[in-house]
């Protein structure tokens, strides 16, 4: 008799546990990987680092040299906000502000215009905007500011809800010193940009 009651009391214990247990689990959300859903605004945040390089072919240096090139390695922080619409909420339509900070630096505009693919797995991008950066010279101990027009090509990889991968790559017109009297001095130089950028990216679909 004895054994039998503890035996209906193991039993009994092994089967409130298996309950409990079922609870919890159905209890706990699942890990949620999709993007969200999107409405018809949508807001993005980035930020990673970005490679420049600038140069140019011809300017007469005051360390004597007639050339210029420039590496450099920079935080880098960028925003969107725009506009989802078009078959399935595909196009993104908006703009853009971004900044580099490091070794020079520079905040560029612009508008820009993407896909979302695969329910939003993957975001290419293409941008055009405005440009405009610090210019550090030899010998030179004046400040000086160059701009430009900027193209930019990209795309976004979804890894969980949103957040993600960013991977872009910008060049731009000729690059010209800002101020007349300055770039006179240096024979009206012109600068060619390119830069690589690499950041954590959300993208907040409202």
């Amino acid at each position: 008799m004895k054994r039998l009651i503890l035996v209906m009391f193991i039993l009994g214990n092994i089967t409130a546990f298996a309950e409990s247990t079922n609870a919890i689990k159905e209890e706990t959300p699942k890990l949620q990987l999709k993007p969200n859903e999107p409405n018809h605004i949508y807001g993005a945040f980035k930020i990673g680092y970005v490679y420049q390089n600038l140069s140019s072919a011809n300017i007469p240096l005051k360390n004597g040299e007639n050339s210029y090139n420039f590496s450099s390695n920079n935080a880098y922080f960028g925003l969107e906000r725009g506009w989802v619409g078009g078959p399935k909420k595909m196009l993104l339509i908006g703009g853009y502000l971004d900044a580099g900070a490091g070794d020079t630096y520079y905040l560029s505009a612009g508008g820009s215009f993407g896909l979302r693919l695969l329910d939003g797995w993957v975001i290419p991008k293409i941008s055009l905007g405005y440009q405009m950066e610090h210019l550090g010279l030899p010998k030179d101990s004046d400040q000086y500011n160059i701009q430009s027009g900027v193209g930019t090509i990209g795309v976004f990889v979804n890894v969980i809800q949103g957040f993600g991968i960013n991977l872009e790559a910008r060049a731009g017109i000729p690059f010209t010193i800002m101020r007349g009297d300055q770039a006179s001095v240096y024979g009206n130089p012109k600068f060619d940009m390119y830069q690589v950028m690499v950041s954590f990216s959300f993208f907040d679909f409202e």
